[in-house]
């Protein structure tokens, strides 16, 4: 069987978005200075098998409870080989458990350097990989996915990858980290929004669904407009430098989008919002790095408090 076949069941391309949080969280622990990057890349390698093997659980148990079938909109917007049958179902599987073994292996090598802690995270973070399509309480079909989303891509992700580098549990990655999990979390709810009506039809109950068409369109504008206002407040109560505001030249982007979606929500909803959610969160990182280097060579940057 072909490599690329196993690796399009993977969708590779979702990967951006550990990157971008494992990214931040690296920019966050290089600016406290403590980075070890030994420890960040393993980090990474961990944390992509935890997505490719998530992705592909995903989509067994959409296969399982009917949802993915040859017509599915899944099926017109992306390659699902488990649906063509370019893969079997047990080589699936295992492909699968191989997956989570390598996420317990770096997990189980990165506790004995920082401590049980990073299992905790590991285990708060698969319970919402397995359980988000899984039997018996899959999240996804009680419009529980966005919450789950945000949590893994937002405070997990980041706050357990600053763990890993500093060996310290702090407030500052962990509500660094909600621009991006919220950003991501509107990549799955633009996914929904699309795929409203087919999710009807099979008794799916999306967050998407439960709103209805209007108030998930200010849902979705609030949910991108929060990205900004979280930064700012950020930015405001000097958490992190004012050079992370660069992420706020993605707002055309934003607006655009979000007069799009008004418009009518696209095909390509979410790629297009995982665009958004890409370059916000590369701006995001390269503003904290700059504004490290800036106060490594003594530049005064200024400092905005809310009174």
């Amino acid at each position: 069987m072909k490599l690329k076949v196993w690796l399009l069941a993977t969708r590779p391309w979702s990967f951006v978005m550990t990157g971008v949080s494992v990214g931040l969280a690296g920019s966050l622990a290089w600016r406290a200075g403590s980075f070890e990057p030994l420890n960040f890349l393993l980090t990474l390698l961990g944390l992509i098998a935890f997505h490719a093997a998530s992705n592909m659980l995903n989509d067994y148990y959409d296969v399982k409870h009917s949802v993915d079938k040859h017509g599915a909109p899944t099926t017109r917007y992306r390659p699902h080989p488990l649906v063509s049958g370019q893969i079997g179902v047990r080589p699936f599987q295992a492909a699968v458990a191989f997956l989570y073994t390598v996420v317990l292996c770096v997990a189980t090598y990165l506790s004995t350097v920082r401590g049980p802690i990073v299992l905790a995270f590991t285990m708060a973070g698969m319970f919402f990989s397995y359980f988000y399509t899984a039997d018996p309480v899959p999240l996804k079909h009680r419009a529980l996915g966005e919450v789950s989303v945000l949590l893994t891509w937002g405070p997990l992700m980041v706050g357990g990858t600053y763990f890993v580098l500093t060996g310290r549990v702090e407030v500052l990655p962990v509500i660094a980290s909600l621009p991006i999990g919220i950003l991501v979390m509107a990549v799955l709810f633009a996914n929904n929004m699309r795929d409203v009506d087919y999710d009807k039809a099979v008794k799916i109950k999306t967050l998407a669904i439960i709103l209805g068409k209007e108030r998930s369109l200010k849902f979705y504008q609030y949910s991108i407009l929060s990205a900004y206002l979280i930064l700012f407040a950020l930015v405001a109560a000097a958490m992190l430098p004012p050079t992370v505001l660069l992420a706020i030249l993605t707002m055309p982007n934003a607006i655009k989008l979000v007069s799009t979606f008004r418009q009518g929500v696209p095909d390509a909803a979410d790629p297009l919002t995982a665009q958004l959610t890409l370059r916000f969160g590369l701006l995001m990182i390269v503003g904290i790095l700059i504004g490290y280097v800036l106060e490594a060579f003594g530049f005064k940057l200024p400092v905005f408090f809310v009174g």
